[in-house]
């Protein structure tokens, strides 16, 4: 009897520490997170074709323009292939005249892929399968985000910052830097997109029914 509640006593004693580490680091995941503004920017460098307007991006810049949807690619990403083909499709055909909203695309995949890989696959109108007519960034696993309104760095990677995307993801970001929309549909989906660019109509429509 003694020798079970001896070894009763010992798990407990040894469990208790794990148990403890174990909610010291989801306290500290949840402190990390919080500490990440909601309005944030990035620099990166591009491709610096002429379409890339310069060899520096800073999203803050091109914010000042309008709304920003932020299309998360990966050089072998089907679905960041398909995603470029239908945007460029409707833009060829004149279907996103309307809107103020423009397009940058995003390598993810800085570890893995190189900026070759990225430039065959989508930079060139005449050897690319996958054309991309809009600006294409390429930060890496170091680019820290910043924040929006003092451009200070938030010491947080910008991966994490815009919540570690898959590919393909598209993030619609409005004028004051907060990420507004998002969406993980693999396959390019036109009433996924056309949700995306009316977000902002939408949600003042919503607001004068409300008033």
């Amino acid at each position: 009897m003694l020798r079970e509640l001896f070894a009763s006593v010992v798990m407990m004693v040894l469990l208790m520490p794990g148990c403890m580490e174990s909610s010291m680091m989801n306290e500290s995941s949840e402190s990390t997170e919080s500490s990440i503004p909601f309005e944030i920017t990035f620099n990166a460098s591009t491709l610096d074709r002429v379409e890339d307007q310069g060899a520096d991006f800073s999203l803050k810049d091109d914010l000042s323009d309008g709304p920003v949807m932020l299309l998360w690619i990966g050089a072998g990403c089907s679905g960041c292939q398909d995603w470029t083909d239908m945007i460029r499709e409707q833009i060829d055909n004149g279907e996103l005249d309307q809107t103020n909203i423009s397009f940058v695309s995003v390598h993810r995949w800085s570890d893995f892929e190189t900026r070759e890989n990225v430039e065959e696959a989508f930079g060139s109108n005449s050897t690319s399968s996958h054309y991309t007519p809009w600006k294409v960034v390429l930060p890496t696993s170091s680019t820290i985000a910043l924040d929006f309104s003092t451009e200070q760095n938030t010491d947080h990677s910008l991966y994490a910052a815009y919540g570690n995307p898959g590919t393909p993801t598209l993030q619609l970001v409005a004028q004051n830097g907060v990420v507004a929309w998002e969406s993980k549909t693999y396959w390019a989906d036109e009433s996924v997109l056309e949700d995306g660019l009316t977000f902002f109509s939408s949600q003042v429509n919503t607001q004068a029914v409300e008033e």
